[in-house]
């Protein structure tokens, strides 16, 4: 048996065991959480007093903590359309290659939208579909990308995988979004999906108009603050409430690491066990939080 396919067999024996366990409190249920320290660094150990889970306002007993072994499927989405090139490649790389046999993974080009390598556990197919990854310079060409329009695609995707860990990683560059798409909309989607969206962007946010101060900017700057805003919201927000990240690199030397660091996070997370009361009806909020000093906790999905 190869070995993604021994940590599939085992993740499903544990995710089984989870949903079917019983305790004093009633059926139980269970939440994936990343935990970090006051530096950011993952946590490598928790215990049940060391967490508190809310259902509606409602607390819950914690009854189990252990390290998440669940496989991730994760969208990989990478800039390809301006410098930075190598770094950017580098990083993509050291992302998939600290993530082999626990995730299957797809890259997309946002330059185009292009899927290079679906979904797969194969790391060499992998490093293949990042080294098609291109930069588009020509004579005639406009530095953008259809994130957007690659994180829509990208979670319809998801919705379709049977996996209970779901994640989209954006790696961009502070570009033109030429997607027309509305970020609310998107969010909505990010919620159905259940995936926790992580960011790296690379490079230093403009929203200003380069206009004076009497002067209105053209119809065509109008769209493309738009569309810039929309794209910046759903970044922003997605990754606040999904419980991941967003980091802004301003060097594009600083992008492999910051690469490194999400895949550290998604291989450090915590699924987590607790009583639910089964005479009340599913609860429309979950929330948790740490109640040891120092430590930080997000729910994984929001």
């Amino acid at each position: 048996m190869r070995r993604w396919q021994l940590v599939l067999a085992v993740a499903a024996i544990t995710t089984t065991a989870l949903h079917g366990q019983e305790s004093p409190g009633g059926p139980t249920h269970h939440i994936y959480i990343t935990a970090v320290d006051k530096d950011g660094v993952p946590v490598s150990d928790l215990a049940p007093a060391d967490l508190k889970v809310r259902e509606d306002g409602a607390v819950r007993p914690v009854v189990g903590v252990q390290a998440a072994t669940a496989p991730l499927a994760v969208a990989l989405l990478v800039d390809d359309t301006g410098p930075g090139l190598r770094y950017i490649r580098e990083g993509a790389g050291q992302f998939i290659q600290r993530l082999a046999g626990r995730a299957e993974i797809a890259l997309v080009s946002i330059g185009k939208n292009i899927t290079l390598v679906d979904y797969t556990t194969r790391v060499d197919s992998l490093y293949n579909g990042v080294r098609q990854l291109q930069t588009q310079n020509s004579a005639t060409a406009v530095d953008g990308a259809y994130l957007l329009d690659a994180a829509h695609d990208a979670m319809r995707a998801l919705q379709q995988r049977d996996a209970e860990r779901r994640v989209v990683v954006v790696l961009t560059l502070e570009t033109t979004e030429f997607s027309s798409r509305r970020a609310d909309p998107l969010l909505d989607e990010l919620q159905r999906t259940g995936a926790t969206l992580y960011v790296v962007s690379l490079g230093k946010p403009v929203l200003k108009t380069m206009t004076g101060w009497n002067e209105g900017p053209t119809q065509s700057l109008r769209e493309n603050l738009d569309e810039t805003g929309n794209r910046r919201k759903f970044l922003e927000q997605g990754t606040k409430r999904s419980g991941g990240r967003l980091e802004q690199v301003l060097l594009d030397s600083g992008v492999p690491g910051a690469m490194i660091a999400i895949a550290q996070e998604l291989t450090s997370q915590f699924v987590v066990v607790y009583s639910r009361d089964a005479t009340k009806p599913l609860p429309r909020k979950i929330e948790v939080s740490a109640n040891r000093s120092g430590v930080k906790v997000r729910r994984a999905g929001g």
